[in-house]
């Protein structure tokens, strides 16, 4: 979505130094500005200046081959939870792919974008005259961002090139990859920096912009990320620990968080223009219809319960739920039929007619529906482009990670138990607090959690390999899908008999290896 203030959006276009020069586009959700095209060497002279360009940074994250469609698209086919309904015999969608895939290569180049743009605005900034309040909450978003974007790369790639000064000349391309230990430092520094000058949450009332909250739970991310593989610094569950405290248990009792009482409205409130701050932390937003103004993602479009009526909003259901997601859950567990959908639609004439409730019996029917465009309130709907944001952080992510972290370091006291149960307990799922006796049981029932709740928010395949257990949870599913699927429907095991320990990181794109001469490829690719 999102109009998060009211006022009147423009496009912006954002000149970007990365191999070679080009101009880019894109929108605004929550800043006036005025359309320009070409980024100056003397061009942050003012506040607006300085406001245009921080969208710029922000951009980054709706683009379409982002957040916007792409990336999130790979990221929910990317584990156990979903499958790809479609005859494709390649494409990373499958696992089944090369160096030389487009879309990889646009991830890759659209990050880099959002760092040189970063890089570049944080080179003029000091000099401009404004708030010094405002000033220094635009820097520490840029700062967040610019890390925000390394700790995409470095979990996708491993190890990458880590540039922090804006390109000086476009012959001026070839870096050599940093190790991810370096990259990681680099984005907990920036992250911490920018946590003192940021805002809270409240001072915007969306969540589409960089928050104290945001800061703090992304770090709690990172940190867990590191105490994982490949790292396995098992300190950093004590900084896990500390960041996600910061919001579970706040200093002075200054709760900003909470949990939405009902788990359905936290995705229909995202579709329908709606924020609920109390859970829902930091969004990719989008808005619009592809009319006016825009930025319109693809949302529930690709995913979501296939129907050709417009009316009810488009969608081409490409991704279905796993078996194991499904059964994952307990009968009583309100998650499972919002995010796995419990019925399909009868199409007559090319209308719909009704709806058809699933048996459980047809688990390998059922669409992925966390994102729904029946709950979209913006008209006409547009066939191929919706207004649903994309979560980034949310706060039962927070608990779930407090809980892992609180485990890790004091083993299952009750304040891990109660975040772990304050997440159940919203979805009407059963309290295991008694049965839960040690770290490792512990351990084993936060990692299922997530998957319950967090399914779909592009996370799961990131835990799995932290957790070192990527590859064989893939594997089993592919065994158990070739064994209990129906006949007509084994093709969907694809990704799951195809991925590798390659699989592990993305390959680096051929055009950079073309270009950089002192780039290497990842093992296997």
């Amino acid at each position: 979505m999102k109009l998060a203030l009211t006022k009147k959006y423009k496009h912006l276009s954002f000149l970007c130094l990365v191999a070679s020069t080009s101009i880019f586009s894109g929108c605004s959700k929550f800043l006036d500005k005025q359309p320009f095209d070409v980024v100056k060497e003397n061009y942050y002279q003012n506040e607006k200046e300085v406001m245009t360009g921080l969208v710029g940074v922000y951009d980054i994250l709706g683009r379409e081959d982002f957040y916007g469609s792409t990336y999130s698209s790979y990221l929910t086919l990317g584990d156990e939870g979903a499958y790809f309904r479609s005859s494709y015999l390649a494409g990373p969608e499958i696992y089944s792919y090369d160096a030389s895939n487009p879309k990889i290569n646009d991830i890759w180049r659209f990050l880099y974008e959002g760092i040189e743009r970063a890089n570049f605005f944080l080179s003029k900034i000091e000099s401009v005259q404004m708030a010094a309040s405002d000033k220094q909450a635009v820097i520490g978003e840029v700062r967040f961002l610019r890390a925000y974007y390394y700790f995409i790369l470095v979990s996708n790639w491993g190890d990458v090139p880590l540039k922090t000064a804006p390109t000086s000349s476009v012959s001026d391309v070839n870096i050599a990859r940093t190790p991810q230990t370096e990259v990681y430092n680099f984005i907990v520094q920036e992250m911490e920096a920018a946590d003192s000058m940021v805002k809270d949450i409240q001072a915007y009332g969306h969540a589409g912009r960089v928050t104290k909250s945001a800061v703090r739970g992304i770090l709690a991310r990172v940190y867990l990320k590191m105490a994982g593989a490949p790292l396995n610094d098992a300190s950093k569950y004590q900084k896990a620990l500390e960041w996600s405290s910061k919001l579970v248990f706040p200093q002075g009792g200054d709760y900003k968080h909470s949990l939405v009482a009902d788990y359905k409205k936290i995705f229909t409130d995202m579709a329908a223009d709606r924020y609920n701050i109390s859970e829902s932390i930091w969004e990719v937003e989008f808005y619009g219809n592809r009319s006016g103004d825009f930025e319109a993602g693809r949302i529930g479009n690709q995913s979501g319960i296939q129907t050709s009526d417009e009316g009810k909003g488009f969608s081409y259901g490409l991704l279905a739920a796993t078996r194991k997601l499904f059964e994952s859950y307990e009968p009583t567990d309100k998650r499972r039929d919002w995010n796995i959908a419990s019925y399909r639609y009868n199409h007559a004439n090319n209308l719909i007619t009704d709806s058809v409730f699933y048996t459980t019996a047809e688990i390998e029917r059922r669409h992925v529906a966390k994102f729904r465009r029946d709950y979209e309130t913006l008209k006409p709907k547009n066939r191929n482009y919706t207004p649903i944001n994309f979560p980034l952080l949310r706060y039962a992510d927070v608990l779930l990670m407090f809980a892992e972290a609180e485990n890790e370091v004091n083993g299952p006291t009750a304040r891990a138990k109660n975040a772990l149960q304050e997440v159940r307990g919203r979805a009407h799922a059963s309290n295991r607090n008694d049965e839960l006796t040690n770290e490792s049981e512990m351990r084993i029932a936060i990692r299922e959690e997530r998957f319950r709740e967090l399914c779909y928010e592009g996370l799961r395949k990131f835990d799995l390999v932290r957790y070192g257990t990527f590859i064989a949870e893939m594997k089993l599913v592919a065994q158990q899908y070739n064994q209990l699927a129906p006949a007509d429907y084994r093709y969907m095991a694809l990704a799951f008999n195809n991925v590798s320990d390659r699989d592990t990181y993305f390959p680096i794109p051929i055009n950079e290896l073309s270009l950089n001469n002192l780039m290497t490829q990842n093992p296997a690719w």
